[in-house]
Order: C-alpha cells, then structure tokens, then sequence
C-alpha cells in the first residue's frame, strides 16, 4: 500500500497519478528539488547576459514558469 499519493495535473481532463512509499517520495521531492535549482541557477546566468547579451526576463516570483495550473 502507498504511503503517499503525488497527483501531476497534465491537461484540464487528465493527470498522472504516483502512489509512492514515503521513501519514493522523498526522493522524487529531492530529485524535483534539484532539478528547479539548476533551472533557476541557468535562469541566473542568462539573466547577466542573456543570448547575445539582451537579458532574459524572469517571471515576477522569481520561480520557472511550468505553465498553470487547474486542480480537478
């Protein structure tokens, strides 16, 4: 039996659903962590100089823009 129910809304109509031990869980956290600091750190360094030196705007809170969201 999962300890731990992760829901990734793909579409307005679909999602994934993980059932994960608490231990999985974790892992995809840290992993999903990870993952946004290297996008942000790539993010920061286009910031400084951007491509061909015009800077990249970054959305207002400072977070990747994963497109929106709408719980089912």
């Amino acid at each position: 039996m999962a300890d731990v129910s992760v829901r990734f809304a793909m579409t307005n109509d679909s999602e994934v659903v993980l059932n994960l031990s608490l231990p999985q869980a974790l892992r995809l956290m840290e992993a999903i962590a990870r993952k946004v600091g290297e996008t942000l750190a790539e993010r920061s360094t286009q910031g400084v100089g951007g491509v061909g030196g015009v800077p990249t705007p970054a959305p207002s809170n400072g977070m990747p823009s994963l497109g929106p969201y709408t719980p089912s």
